[in-house]
């Protein structure tokens, strides 16, 4: 992946695509970037703009790439519901479909409308839009993210990238081994046409919520993972989360997380999670 600049410079566009509020641009921007975001969710787009991000609402499925050449970066976070162990997951139904039509538009064959008429899910097939702007715009970079679930799929997409030029790599990085204070696992799929494309080395130790105190093997130079308490500058003690529902609600109680520890990712609803505060009521060391 090309170096980082930090001096605001960047040699080209920056396509995001289903940019939301601007998660990937809040980064880019504190490395000195900017990107074009698209999402066809209006409320998202109004607060992207209001934090100073450059959004187009529009349905990306119906736009034609060509009309954003010629870019240099290509960034990409699919809806995740179809894949998402919080949803429904037709997704898992409908990746055959997806894995057709990836081979297909890699192929130069756009066969997108025959197989959304048979997913089960409309938004499974959005997960195929970043490899369609890929081949046709040939961007210098692409970083492409969603859930754990579609790593399968990221790692063909990096093989049909390949294919086209990229050194591709897939896997699934957790937050808190990058020092954010949650435990939340996503699948990355980052190319390059200008050389060996890399997924980030972890910085922090990773955490085990059964055993939270546990340094793993090869992890002993590791910074140690950031807990909620120091993010926030709480005092250690001051509020612990716990999920009541779950396997299913067949268990009542799952283990407790206290602020000393990562956040969830919390991914159900708000009542299935009791809040209990300590007398110091969450106030600062």
């Amino acid at each position: 992946m090309a170096e980082p600049r930090h001096d605001g410079a960047q040699p080209g566009r920056i396509i995001d695509l289903f940019a939301g509020a601007g998660g990937w641009d809040e980064g880019l921007r504190e490395l000195g970037y900017r990107a074009v975001g698209i999402d066809v969710d209006r409320r998202a787009c109004a607060t992207a703009r209001a934090a100073g991000h450059e959004r187009i609402e529009a349905d990306i499925a119906a736009l034609d790439p060509e009309g954003f050449a010629p870019v240099w970066g290509l960034i990409g976070s699919p809806p995740c519901q179809a894949y998402s162990t919080a949803g429904k997951g037709l997704g898992r139904f409908d990746k055959e479909r997806v894995i057709a039509c990836a081979h297909e538009l890699a192929a130069g064959h756009d066969s997108r409308a025959e197989h959304l008429a048979a997913c089960r899910d409309p938004r499974s097939l959005l997960t195929v839009e970043p490899l369609r702007w890929a081949v046709a715009l040939r961007p210098r970079w692409v970083a492409l993210e969603q859930v754990p679930g579609v790593l399968e799929l990221w790692s063909l997409f990096a093989g049909l990238l390949a294919a086209h030029g990229y050194d591709a790599t897939a896997g699934v990085l957790s937050a808190e081994q990058y020092g954010v204070p949650q435990t939340r696992k996503r699948a990355y799929l980052v190319a390059s046409l200008d050389g060996p494309a890399q997924l980030p080395v972890p910085t922090h130790r990773s955490y085990n919520p059964r055993r939270p105190g546990e340094v793993r093997e090869g992890e002993e130079d590791l910074l140690p993972w950031v807990s909620m308490a120091d993010a926030l500058g709480w005092a250690q003690d001051a509020v612990t989360f716990t999920n009541n529902q779950t396997n299913s609600g067949r268990r009542p109680q799952g283990l407790s997380r206290p602020a000393t520890c990562p956040a969830r990712t919390i991914d159900s609803a708000s009542g299935s999670w009791t809040v209990e505060r300590s007398a110091k009521g969450g106030r600062g060391r």
